[in-house]
């Protein structure tokens, strides 16, 4: 049943995606998914001295962009910078955005960098994104799917699409071991 109700969802979102784009150009399709969340993270959990890194105030979130789709019609070259994500709001709703580039990204594999997508092509996995959410209640961001959203430039549209999968698992802490053995 479950599946089902997948599938219907998978056609209906496709469907009205198509009917969006046809209206639109210079339209791409950025897929992602948020495989974990985390509080603290642990950049040597052997080392000494013990360095961490908090969230403050807020929740590390990590996304995984799995592909740019760039074929709507009157498609033009897509240039990616994964500077321009983010993600918005917090536990209760408030619209606070949240900054990419945490400060141990250089400890993670496989972490997104600028890249041109080519009109008429999909890109294949463009890497992991870290952005520092803040909230008044981190505690409830623990598993929390929360939005992407990307500040796309003049003449360019970016819709932003999670793909299916399950709730982000909560990494306490993490560490560059757990977070680049992440799916």
């Amino acid at each position: 049943m479950l599946q089902l109700h997948a599938n219907i969802r998978t056609i209906l979102i496709g469907s009205l995606g198509s009917i969006f784009l046809a209206g639109c150009q210079n339209t791409v399709i950025l897929h992602y998914r948020q495989p974990a969340n985390c509080y603290l993270f642990d950049s040597n959990p052997t080392g000494s001295p013990h360095t961490t890194t908090s969230a403050g105030s807020g929740m590390f979130l990590f996304y995984d962009i799995v592909s740019i789709e760039n074929k709507a019609s009157g498609a033009k070259d897509f240039n990616f910078d994964p500077a321009k994500l983010f993600a918005n709001g917090d536990s209760k709703g408030n619209t606070v955005p949240g900054t990419p580039g945490a400060s141990f990204t250089y400890l993670l594999t496989g972490i997104a960098v600028p890249k041109l997508v080519p009109k008429g092509t999909t890109s294949g996995s463009l890497g992991r994104v870290v952005i520092n959410l803040p909230s008044d209640d981190p505690a409830a961001l623990k598993t929390a799917q929360m939005n992407l959203l990307y500040k796309s430039a003049s003449g360019e549209s970016v819709l932003l699409a999670r793909d299916p999968g399950p709730a982000p698992k909560f990494l306490d802490p993490c560490t560059p071991a757990n977070v680049n053995a992440l799916p």
